[in-house]
């Protein structure tokens, strides 16, 4: 019956849509009248026009009115070398092809109302959930509010990365975020302004609970609870200014938001900060960015101040966090035209992210540093019309994704001698660790 309801939605969809696509105008998002207005759309050639498709945000006319409805496919295979092994060819989830993530995008724009949408299934890992879905008014081309879930303004906007993984403050929530609450935007002749109120993370989705918990079934990464330990993301400001350039921006972003025990009522803070620079020299880009964050005053269900905070997303388990640290990225790109039968453009690209814990831990009565983290992707993005592939080659030291054992304390103390178990007497932080690498390939058809 539910599979009938969905059929018979998407067809009701179909044929309102061409009916009323009939008398649309022109838009400036994508020139185009009828079926071409609702199904045709120009993804471009990079990340963050690929990924990033909020069409009713980009609209700059008032007086206009159409439909898009669109989404991907995306096939994903890995090839790894973690902890200097290496794995035989297809085991779970590892060097084989799996079903990375299909979503569906439905945006639309009607005399300034603006609504945007989009929805994710990954059913290698049997979780899906939204990303954004908000609705918006453009009071004329230099204001805009939106309302509902959407992207955090903080930082390198809508990516610091270029490849198909993020840099490590998504990892931390800190690239990328989305959550419930207003983003007022406001653009001057050389400034760009944001103003933004959530009252707390996005809303969780399904997922699988031998995979993980289920307040980590959301597309973002925050601070989740689990037993013994109960925090919530709440009540979160942001201000972000970014002076625009010729052919990018120089920008600093300013966070707060508390972080609240379901259990026994206490409060503590999040405190984060980021300057960042984007240009664009001809095919070159550059992003840079430098970071920090702290979260202060953060106590378990038995009132113990934390060290680490435990964050989660994609329905897998949670993780350690350090609660204090610094990050500095740097990616570089560069566009290719070609014209090779049905490829139009290679984009290569560099990122790289370093993290500096400011934590320390007790062995055997020294006092020991958090373990930095790293994180590099060299990669290329190659387009050939809908068809997109990204192939990447990411190596970590202490990078969560990136080990034989998902998680762990990997992003908060680092990884012990024996990166199975926790740090301990017996365990102690290992301060000079190998680099894991995972040759990952991304296949996806953008519609």
């Amino acid at each position: 019956m539910t599979r009938y309801s969905f059929y018979l939605l998407f067809n009701l969809i179909l044929v309102s849509t061409s009916i009323l696509a009939r008398d649309i105008p022109e838009d400036s998002v994508k020139r185009g009248v009828t079926l071409q207005t609702i199904f045709e759309k120009d993804y471009g050639h990079s990340k963050a026009s690929l990924e990033y498709v909020n069409f009713a945000a980009l609209e700059t006319k008032k007086d206009t009115s159409w439909l898009k409805i669109g989404g991907a496919l995306r096939l994903n295979t890995i090839y790894a070398k973690y902890e200097g092994k290496t794995f035989p060819l297809g085991t779970e989830g590892r060097n084989d092809w799996t079903w990375d993530t299909w979503r569906i995008n439905v945006d639309s724009y009607s005399d300034g109302l603006q609504f945007s949408f989009e929805y994710r299934f990954y059913p290698t890992f049997n979780t899906h959930f939204i990303k954004y879905g908000w609705i918006g008014y453009r009071f004329n081309t230099s204001t805009n509010l939106q309302f509902g879930i959407t992207q955090v303004p903080f930082g390198l906007l809508t990516y610091a990365s270029h490849s198909w993984w993020f840099m490590t403050p998504y990892y931390v929530g800190l690239e990328d975020d989305h959550q419930i609450g207003f983003n007022f935007t406001k653009d001057f002749k050389h400034w760009k302004f944001n103003v933004a109120y959530f009252l707390l993370s996005e809303p969780r989705g399904t997922n699988e609970l031998s995979y993980g918990v289920a307040s980590s079934a959301r597309y973002s990464y925050d601070v989740v609870p689990i037993p013994g330990n109960s925090n919530i993301e709440r009540r979160q400001i942001n201000l972000r200014a970014a002076r625009k350039l010729e052919s990018g921006e120089i920008g600093l972003s300013l966070q707060t938001h508390e972080v609240y025990n379901q259990q026994t009522t206490h409060t503590g803070r999040q405190f984060a900060t980021a300057i960042h620079f984007e240009n664009n020299w001809g095919r070159w880009n550059l992003k840079t960015q430098a970071l920090y964050y702290n979260f202060k005053n953060v106590w378990d269900d038995n009132n113990n101040e934390l060290d680490v905070v435990q964050m989660g997303a994609y329905g897998f388990g949670t993780y350690d966090v350090a609660a204090e640290a610094a990050m500095y990225t740097i990616g570089i790109a560069y566009d290719i035209p070609v014209q090779w039968g049905p490829i139009r453009n290679i984009q290569l690209y560099n990122d790289y992210t370093y993290m500096q814990k400011m934590g320390k831990v007790e062995v055997n009565g020294q006092s020991q540093k958090f373990a930095p983290t790293h994180m590099h992707v060299p990669g290329a993005l190659i387009s050939a019309g809908k068809i997109y592939c990204y192939f990447d080659i990411a190596r970590g030291i202490n990078q969560p994704w990136l080990t034989d054992s998902f998680g762990g304390n990997s992003i908060g103390s680092g990884r012990g001698i024996n990166y199975l178990e926790p740090i301990s007497a017996t365990n102690p932080i290992d301060q000079n660790p190998n680099w894991n690498t995972r040759l990952n390939i991304n296949l996806g058809y953008y519609f």
